[in-house]
């Protein structure tokens, strides 16, 4: 059996990366009941909300599903507190850079101990190291074609670093969206396929139907990458926001982009998820969005792509070289 699909308890490898504002209960619902894992984007969320999504979650599915939080000190009490109380079936730890080794083994030994499997998502290799030795159960590796936060490599490099290197189920992340990256991404060893942009213009999604439409009309060349002044950086829609950030940070110093870039972005993803604002909002896909054509529900996004997928693995043993 497919060691993620056993881990995770799904019946698809497929897991829907954690957005905010976009996975929300009735998207995680329909993944987790499509038999993949749906994962709720609630990592900086206050706690009434993140108690009001995992209550809705469990009334539409009775499938599992995950909560995702942050890796960082300030933000883990705070989520672990709900872990503890609600256990949710699995907790998704995002990471921006650099996995303190410590703060992994204290706060994952207390999450399984309320019976949660974990994954995290690595920014690149000695995090995705430092996670496997603190005990996660399953590790992805996103490369920098995704959407929202990017790392440094692609996702070509990273995966077979990870599988070389790791004894867990490792997940390809960034530059998925249909049987082809899954197929590849099963070519460097992978064990599990994260799709995040593609969900984005689910039919269970609940965003502006503005950013649905924004996302397939985008073009291989429709994305940029804003805010390394902040060592956070995310990869956007190019609009009038994004123009605005990458002159901010061409015109000065790195300390003071990033605090003349911060009160311009805040609050610019709620803008346009919530607003359907197209040129102040962000729209934070991936480059993959090229290949996002359509809005289709949840569970044809997941089965289209793995059927795509058999289909292009049957034909590869007649490759000529």
């Amino acid at each position: 059996m497919n060691r993620v699909c056993e881990i995770l308890g799904i019946e698809k490898p497929v897991i829907q990366g954690p957005m905010a504002w976009i996975s929300t209960a009735p998207l995680v619902a329909a993944v987790s009941n499509a038999g993949g894992l749906g994962v709720l984007g609630v990592g900086f969320a206050p706690e009434p909300f993140i108690r009001e999504q995992i209550a809705a979650t469990r009334s539409m599915t009775d499938k599992p599903f995950g909560i995702n939080t942050i890796m960082i000190p300030q933000n883990l009490d705070h989520i672990t507190s709900i872990i503890t109380d609600v256990k949710p079936p699995v907790v998704y730890a995002d990471t921006i850079d650099g996995l303190d080794s410590a703060l992994c083994k204290k706060y994952f030994d207390i999450w399984h101990e309320a019976g949660c499997k974990i994954i995290v998502k690595a920014s690149h290799i000695a995090d995705a190291k430092i996670a496997a030795d603190a005990g996660v159960d399953v590790i992805i590796v996103k490369g920098w074609e995704g959407g929202g936060h990017v790392t440094f490599e692609a996702t070509t490099v990273l995966v077979p670093q990870a599988v070389d290197l790791l004894d867990i189920p490792v997940v390809a992340s960034g530059g998925i969206a249909d049987g082809r990256g899954i197929a590849a991404a099963i070519a460097m060893g992978a064990e599990g396929f994260e799709l995040g942009s593609a969900f984005m213009v689910a039919e269970e999604t609940l965003v502006h139907p503005n950013v649905k439409q924004v996302v397939i009309a985008a073009g291989d060349m429709s994305t940029v990458i804003t805010g390394y002044s902040t060592d956070e950086p995310c990869r956007q829609i190019k609009n009038k926001l994004a123009n605005e950030l990458i002159k901010i940070e061409a015109e000065n110093t790195k300390a003071a982009a990033a605090e003349i870039l911060r009160p311009v972005a805040e609050s610019s993803l709620k803008k346009a998820m919530m607003e359907g604002d197209m040129e102040d909002g962000a729209v934070m896909v991936g480059q993959i969005t090229a290949l996002i054509t359509e809005i289709k529900p949840a569970a044809a996004i997941i089965d289209d792509a793995i059927a795509g997928a058999k289909e292009i693995l049957a034909k590869i043993p007649a490759f000529e070289f």
